[in-house]
């Protein structure tokens, strides 16, 4: 009786064990080590501050139980970021990498980083676009860049980053029926530099981009490519449509992906998460509103059909220019 007693004790403290030891892991079992959140981008640059405010506001908001470490991967275009998050040696689950709609028409277009290696799980904001002058140009409205242009067809150059901006000045020239000569920059800051300097008559930018230039009054916004006008500083410049070309239109989404692998509940668990980043008053003040971004959010059911055609459309409008040949 008395070992019958014992065994049953026994038992009874076995599954208590047990039973802790599953709540335990229910509770806090991922991340049980630190995830890396890639920046295809340098230290400081665009892509560098929207990674590094996300983890600062997961930090702050007690929004993960575990670290999110950012790591820098430039060069390019994106590609040597997501050839890291896609290395089928990783562990997908525990690799983030932020990519914008620039980035990922790059890699629609590479031959080697394939973008279905990428699991999309949220796009955060929409990007807008300006076509900019320097304010001590002769260009003081677009009505001045549409007279230049055809006077000197092919002559009038405008600085751009990557493929998306190359895309926009394509837009301009259908639209508009002239011929500006897009030349390609390494970053918007060298663009701003061949602006400023003369050697170049304008320049395709995100609002954050030259925000410090406009509030200096080094740079004006002739123009903007979103569907209504910007507020603060680029309220003055005119929507395309406003101009008369209402098909001159273009937003970037900025978005994360998961590593190659990521499973659905990990794709699940983060899309929670950043939605929760997109609800807080620091994103939306500290990004949204300053950086002009319109604040769509989008989850990975949305986000990744949306990226998948948005990608193929401007690929294919690429290879209509022979951007992709």
């Amino acid at each position: 009786m008395k070992k019958s007693l014992i065994m049953v004790l026994l038992v009874l403290i076995t599954m208590s064990m047990l039973n802790a030891q599953g709540t335990t892991e229910a509770k806090g079992a991922y991340p049980d080590r630190p995830v890396e959140f890639v920046a295809p981008a340098s230290a400081g640059g665009g892509t560098d501050t929207f990674c590094r405010l996300i983890v600062d506001i997961i930090n702050k908001n007690k929004l993960v139980d575990g670290n999110v470490v950012v790591v820098n991967k430039p060069g390019g275009g994106g590609t040597v970021g997501a050839a890291y998050a896609a290395d089928p040696n990783r562990d997908g689950n525990y690799t983030l990498v932020a990519l914008n709609g620039a980035q990922v028409l790059g890699l629609r277009a590479s031959t080697e980083v394939n973008a279905a290696d990428l699991v999309p799980i949220a796009a955060l904001a929409m990007d807008n676009v300006l076509f900019v002058a320097a304010t001590d140009s002769p260009y003081k409205s677009f009505a001045d860049v549409i007279a230049a242009a055809k006077k000197n067809p092919g002559g009038i150059s405008v600085g751009v980053a990557d493929n998306l901006d190359r895309l926009c000045v394509e837009m301009i020239n259908q639209e508009a029926g002239i011929q500006l000569n897009g030349v390609y920059f390494d970053s918007a800051g060298e663009i701003s530099s061949a602006m400023l300097g003369g050697h170049v008559a304008f320049g395709i930018m995100n609002p954050n981009e030259c925000i410090g230039q406009i509030q200096a009054n080094m740079m004006a916004a002739l123009a903007s490519f979103s569907e209504t006008r910007l507020d603060g500083v680029f309220a003055s410049a005119p929507t395309f449509a406003e101009l008369g070309y209402p098909n001159v239109k273009f937003q970037m989404f900025r978005g994360i992906m998961g590593g190659k692998g990521m499973t659905e509940e990990t794709v699940a668990y983060w899309s929670k998460v950043f939605e929760q980043v997109a609800a807080t008053e620091q994103w939306k003040t500290n990004y949204i509103k300053k950086s002009a971004l319109d604040g769509t959010y989008m989850g990975a059911d949305k986000f990744g059909p949306y990226a998948t055609q948005n990608s193929e459309q401007l690929f294919q409008m690429g290879k209509k220019i022979g951007l992709f040949e």
